[in-house]
């Protein structure tokens, strides 16, 4: 029992390090040194792991539930962020507004049920959302993508509901309610750095939003394939020294490189914002996880986290390839807006889940009709 007691502490110590380090490792700029994001990569999975020790070590060693505790207490604010605890809607001051933000993976069906000639399943979730404003990355012209009869219906609904619509070459295109105006930005788009701001105003009041796309991690059909195979257990005779090299030339160098990337596009970001007069919203597919680099260095111009201000527990947006993370997110400025509820919606035909935000204008000048 007294054995079972020492490796029930050390289990607890070795696990209570790695959440600590890892709830705090996105606060590294990757251009520095970027194995911390890889690191920041694990932190919602070494909470889990946290709580489930914490419980067993209740029953075999009170003290190794302590420590398990513990680690909790010092990442209290880096584990809000990944399940936040808002069991209650604040009281909408103004009516309630809604911006939905989705990457439809150029509407190709990602189930792969669709039928052909059948309506495309991207779109009827687009024609029945009841959002204001619906910000998508990946999408180029719906109607030239998604042409044909049976899709006819759904782009008259989506053109009578979004009467104000821009389709990027980039594919960050914007559908709303309201009229808006495109913000000419002056930094130019790198190949996997996609962003387009507007101004849509809402009566006599006038909203800045960013949708943004960051750099993808790029890992080929090959390198999914190999992520897939070890999060199976099927080393395919590669042994563990094959499995280590695979992993670090295949894997871990492509994710550092993105990191970096997105460090430099998230400057360059920031400096967008801040030409434009700070308050904004910030929405789309950053391609990283709560507590990462590129959220931290946007939180420290003042933008907050709209799911950590209103949602409620842990969710992934991103699904395909066992990579199960949320990496879609919604920033804003507490100046400008109050969100009520974000939530992530169950749609599954892209291999994004789309985010939801209802929120309310900060001291709107009109009632919204």
């Amino acid at each position: 029992m007294k054995l079972i007691r020492i490796i029930a502490m050390l289990s607890a110590l070795t696990v209570a390090i790695v959440t600590v380090a890892s709830a705090y490792a996105g606060s590294v700029n990757p251009q520095s040194w970027a194995l911390p994001s890889v690191l920041a990569m694990i932190f919602p999975a070494m909470l889990l792991l946290t709580v489930i020790l914490i419980i067993v070590n209740l029953f075999i060693c009170r003290k190794a539930a302590i420590v398990g505790v513990a680690s909790l207490l010092c990442c209290l604010s880096p584990a809000l962020d990944v399940c936040p605890l808002n069991f209650s809607e604040p009281a909408a001051d103004s009516e309630p507004l809604t911006l939905l933000t989705y990457n439809v993976m150029q509407l190709t069906d990602f189930t792969g049920t669709s039928v052909s000639d059948s309506p495309n399943p991207t779109l009827r979730m687009l024609a029945s959302s009841e959002a204001d404003i619906i910000a998508l990355q990946e999408c180029y012209d719906i109607a030239s993508i998604a042409a044909g009869e049976a899709n006819r219906p759904l782009l008259d609904s989506i053109s009578r509901h979004y009467p104000y619509r821009s389709y990027g070459a980039r594919g960050q295109s914007l559908l709303s309610r309201f009229p808006f105006d495109e913000i000419i930005l002056s930094r130019p788009n790198a190949d996997d750095f996609r962003v387009r701001a507007f101004r849509i105003y809402i009566g006599a009041d006038t909203i800045t939003l960013f949708d943004v796309h960051l750099q993808s991690i790029g890992l080929t059909p090959d390198d999914k394939q190999l992520y897939r195979d070890l999060t199976r257990g099927d080393t395919q005779g590669r042994g563990i020294k094959g499995e280590i090299r695979e992993i670090r030339s295949d894997l871990i160098s492509k994710l550092t490189e993105a990191f970096r990337a997105r460090a430099l596009q998230t400057a360059a970001l920031t400096d967008m914002i801040a030409e434009t007069g700070g308050k904004c919203i910030v929405c789309g597919d950053f391609n990283d996880v709560p507590g990462c680099y590129a959220l931290r260095s946007l939180a420290a111009t003042g933008l907050r986290d709209a799911w950590r201000k209103s949602a409620l527990g842990p969710a992934i947006t991103y699904h395909a390839n066992r990579l199960y993370f949320r990496i879609d997110h919604i920033l804003y400025s507490p100046q400008l807006i109050t969100p009520l509820r974000t939530r992530r919606l169950t749609w599954p035909y892209s291999d994004h889940y789309p985010v939801e935000m209802t929120f309310t204008l900060n001291n709107p000048a009109t009632t919204q009709d």
